[in-house]
């Protein structure tokens, strides 16, 4: 049986009482002890315009399931970010629904049902990178 774990670790001193958050998951299958057992890959890609991209496909999941989804902005620029959105032929267009805004070096793990497309779309022309991976509860025979 696969096992995949994800760790996190924040430290902050922004206040009077410092905050230490470790917390450890280990990635099951929906309504199971199982752990998650595929992906669809650890990709990277380059972006050198705003036209939205699919980093994530319903068609390729089963549906309900308790996937997640790892985005990472790759490049190192600040000024420029990647709108994340769902269910949106456009990522960043004001009809979009958009999850949020990864700057450079930002990076976000989050729960994916699968019923819906996860887009993305650079705010600059400037090249920027951006690597993504699903871990799946499930595929259909297709996805590949």
């Amino acid at each position: 049986m696969a096992t995949i774990n994800a760790t996190i670790s924040i430290s902050s001193d922004i206040s009077s009482y410092p905050t230490t958050i470790t917390k450890t998951m280990t990635m099951k299958k929906a309504g199971s002890c199982n752990g998650l057992e595929e992906t669809l890959g650890l990709k990277t890609k380059k972006f050198n315009s705003t036209t939205a991209a699919e980093i994530a496909t319903a068609a390729d999941l089963t549906n309900d399931g308790a996937h997640k989804l790892y985005v990472r902005n790759a490049s190192t620029d600040k000024a420029n970010f990647f709108y994340v959105a769902y269910n949106a032929s456009v990522a960043g267009a004001t009809t979009a629904e958009t999850i949020g805004k990864l700057y450079g070096g930002d990076w976000m793990l989050m729960p994916y049902n699968g019923s819906t497309d996860i887009n993305v779309a650079s705010s600059t022309t400037s090249i920027q990178y951006l690597e993504y991976m699903v871990f799946a509860d499930g595929v259909v025979a297709a996805a590949g």
